[in-house]
């Protein structure tokens, strides 16, 4: 179970509710609370800055997802079946994904690590000449 804890009246909340449960031990692990990427942020990320990379270089927006990933992350060389196009048997993936840890758990970017992940894709964009407008900002 993951709570969110924003003030002193939720943290007591809590305290109650661990106090309930009677099922001791309990294992507890505490982190600061920071925003994920939204939906919307997402959606743009697949709708608008993978497609107009894709077209431009010939690949599908999941292959563009997967370098930009690797681009960003880092490159994991993994063992495969060798072949005739890949006779030392290896393949690299990326490190990580936005919404993956290094070991597949589940994971996903903070809203600030994910604006900087949007950042280098358009970067990569303007190297290929191809401009990336920035994501549309909802007025509050």
């Amino acid at each position: 179970m993951t709570v969110r804890v924003t003030n002193q009246r939720e943290l007591m909340r809590l305290v109650a509710m661990a106090e309930a449960m009677h099922g001791y031990p309990l294992s507890v692990s505490l982190e600061v609370w920071k925003p994920s990427r939204s939906n919307e942020a997402n959606a743009y990320l697949f709708g608008v800055a993978y497609p107009l990379l894709a077209d431009v270089k010939g690949y599908t927006v999941d292959e563009i997802h997967e370098w930009m990933c690797g681009t960003h992350f880092g490159w994991v060389d993994k063992p495969c079946p060798k072949t005739p196009r890949n006779p030392e048997g290896v393949t690299s993936s990326p490190r990580r994904t936005t919404t993956r840890d290094e070991n597949g758990k589940r994971d996903v970017l903070k809203a600030g690590p994910f604006s900087d992940f949007v950042a280098m894709v358009q970067r990569i964009g303007a190297q290929a000449g191809v401009f990336i407008p920035d994501p549309e900002k909802k007025a509050a």
